[in-house]
């Protein structure tokens, strides 16, 4: 940091390379966010099933959803937006950011996963 005439510190704007760094922080989480929900349904909305004929009519999207599954995305959404609000990893808080924040978040969606196909095949 400069120093002024009497030798203190002073604050330096940031560079326009620095302000970039910190939009890609959020771009990074964005970018990754985009990707699990991709991972998620894109394969639902792409697959096609074997038969018609054997299928009953699907119901919405929102009648198939019990209410703890709700209650489990909610939660998880305020999570992530929580903890994105209070480590602000834009700012340069990442590393942190995915170890308080999105880990525990993606690791409990990925038991849920796996218990889930465990049950199917029994």
């Amino acid at each position: 940091m400069p120093r002024d005439k009497f030798g203190q510190f002073f604050p330096v704007p940031p560079t326009a390379v620095e302000q970039e760094i910190r939009l890609s922080g959020l771009t990074e989480i964005l970018l990754i966010l985009l990707i699990v929900v991709v991972l998620f349904f894109l394969p639902r909305m792409v697959s096609r099933p074997a038969s018609r004929m054997r299928q009953a009519p699907s119901q919405p999207l929102m009648k198939k959803i019990s209410g703890r599954w709700r209650l489990a995305i909610l939660a998880s959404v305020i999570w992530l937006a929580s903890t994105a609000l209070w480590l602000q990893p834009w700012a340069g808080n990442q590393t942190l950011f995915v170890g308080i924040g999105a880990a525990p978040v993606i690791v409990g969606w990925g038991v849920v996963w796996v218990m889930a196909g465990f049950r199917r095949r029994r």
